[in-house]
């Protein structure tokens, strides 16, 4: 009893970690990402001089990195509201047989494979049959493998918007 409380305590803080890290993170790019937009639209409201155009597809070109941003960032957020049922549902699945546990612990090194993964597959296809059973979990660890793609999109988002920003401004200035 004592082994699974000491592996429950060890997966629980090495998934709320990566959560707060990943939380960080995706917190800092829906910052930047709200900034470039709101440059990048500005500088387009003013090249365009007040189109309606701009106001729509300029405005919907701008708001696509944030909202992805935003979106990863309350998913994270969410899911790191729920850490004491995390704990409980990491005890449910390290209780049950000795492959359900396997997903979460390497048994020939004891180390948790939360902290070693990187893809988390194994424990992906694991919780998404028993997602009704483990919802925090679940959750919890789509949050750890989505935000960062959600993050991926609002950086090249990024990327892009403040080109298309630089090429509005040295128009806007040359004309």
């Amino acid at each position: 009893m004592a082994d699974i409380d000491r592996l429950t305590s060890n997966v629980s803080g090495a998934i709320q970690l990566t959560l707060s890290r990943v939380g960080a993170l995706i917190r800092g790019v829906a910052v930047l990402a709200l900034l470039v937009g709101s440059a990048t639209f500005a500088t387009g409201w003013w090249v365009f001089d007040h189109s309606s155009t701009w106001l729509v597809i300029g405005g919907a070109l701008c708001l696509l990195p944030p909202i992805a941003a935003l979106r990863g960032w309350l998913m994270v957020a969410r899911t790191a509201r729920h850490a004491p049922q995390l704990v409980r549902d990491v005890r449910a699945l390290l209780q049950t047989t000795r492959n359900s546990a396997a997903v979460l612990i390497d048994h020939d090194t004891g180390q948790s494979l939360v902290v070693a993964s990187k893809s988390f597959r194994a424990l992906r296809i694991e919780l998404n049959e028993r997602r009704k059973e483990l919802p925090t979990l679940f959750a919890g660890v789509r949050a750890i493998t989505s935000a960062p793609g959600l993050a991926a999109i609002a950086v090249l988002g990024v990327l892009l918007l403040g080109g298309l920003g630089t090429i509005l401004l040295i128009g806007g200035l040359i004309d």
